[in-house]
């Protein structure tokens, strides 16, 4: 039996900024699936919301795209990126703005936008040398919200977050298991629950549900890999060297089925490491640490 009383059910059914996603993207969501709407319409309404729009001129002008001349208008930088891109920048602003306006006196790692955003750059990159290569912006939303259930458990249930720290500190059991012990549930399944309640692509549920066990997968099993090996990566720091990096492999299981090289790795690794921070800052996350309540 687990410790708290609290179900799955319970959570999704909280009332909070998390039950919904916010107006804005739904806005611009709902746009953008209209096929005859067009860079000026769509720029109309994300200029609705000045901050959005800021953090969008910030990415499409950052090394993250490496475009050559400054692009200054909504409107240019919707007709360059395409409506796929925009949405990633989407669902990035979004996190950014919900979660930054929470109460963050909750127990949690203070790098975990770090890890979410390296994740995100670090699958994009390695998924464009992969056979599934026409998934990478997907899959740099896939990173991002890889690990957001732990987000969601420590905003929401922030004693048995501390409790789940304690327990992988102080007994012999993983972070899965103290959770399943402790909530009955895992932030895998919090992450899967929440992405399909707000409405968003299945293939980022599958991936955040099953990036820790890919093994038991069914449906998107070479993305869902490319997060899991891009998660396990994310450690590692400039000066990043290939060596470095075979070393982290070995405890990788069952990388190889990827398809890439060491080469390729590694010098996805230090590109990611050179544009975290960046992308961080354009998604309004830079300062957005989460601090840890003894």
């Amino acid at each position: 039996m687990p410790d708290s009383d609290i179900t799955l059910e319970q959570l999704l059914k909280t009332d909070s900024e998390l039950t919904s996603l916010p107006e804005i993207y739904i806005r611009v969501s709902e746009i953008l699936d209209n096929e005859n709407s067009n860079a000026s319409q769509i720029g109309q309404v994300v200029e609705t919301d000045p901050a959005l729009a800021t953090r969008i001129l910030k990415m499409v002008n950052s090394a993250f795209y490496g475009f050559p001349k400054t692009i200054s208008t909504i409107s240019q930088a919707i007709s360059i990126l395409g409506r796929d891109r925009l949405r990633q920048i989407l669902i990035g602003t979004m996190l950014g703005g919900v979660f930054g306006k929470l109460d963050n006196k909750v127990s949690f790692m203070e790098d975990f936008w770090q890890h979410s955003v390296k994740t995100a750059i670090l699958a994009r990159l390695l998924c464009r040398h992969s056979p599934v290569d026409e998934e990478a912006e997907s899959l740099f939303t896939a990173g991002l919200l890889h690990a957001i259930g732990r987000l969601i458990i420590a905003q929401q249930l922030p004693q048995q977050a501390i409790a789940i720290q304690q327990a992988t500190e102080t007994e012999d059991v993983d972070l899965y298991q103290a959770e399943q012990k402790i909530l009955g549930f895992t932030h895998c399944e919090v992450g899967e629950a929440f992405i399909l309640k707000w409405g968003l692509p299945k293939i980022l549920a599958d991936i955040a549900r099953y990036y820790h066990t890919p093994e038991l997968a069914e449906e998107y099993v070479p993305e869902i890999r490319l997060v899991n090996l891009a998660s396990q990566l994310t450690f590692l720091v400039a000066p990043i060297e290939q060596q470095e990096v075979e070393f982290a492999l070995d405890d990788i299981k069952d990388w190889q089925q990827n398809g890439l090289s060491v080469e390729q790795i590694t010098e996805a690794c230090s590109i990611a490491d050179e544009q975290v921070y960046e992308v961080m800052d354009s998604f309004g996350m830079g300062q957005m640490t989460i601090e840890i309540d003894d």
